[in-house]
């Protein structure tokens, strides 16, 4: 069984990487990647995500104090 926490922490990477992008491709590069994270976090035995969340955002870092800016 795979690391839920190595599936959280990339689909939160790929999410800011789609963020910072300015190139549409890689952009949909991203957001497809961390679809797949997204995706196996949703398969994994552990459940993480409620239900009750479905239909709701997707982690959105920039309120969170991630304004952009390269560490």
């Amino acid at each position: 069984m795979e690391d839920l926490n190595y599936l959280l922490k990339n689909e939160q990477i790929e999410l800011l990487k789609e963020q910072a992008s300015s190139c549409t491709v890689a952009r949909a590069t991203h957001r497809s990647r961390a679809s797949v994270y997204a995706r196996r976090i949703r398969e994994h035995g552990h459940p993480y995500r409620s239900g009750a969340v479905k239909g709701g955002t997707a982690f959105a870092p920039y309120p969170f104090g991630g304004e952009g800016r390269a560490s």
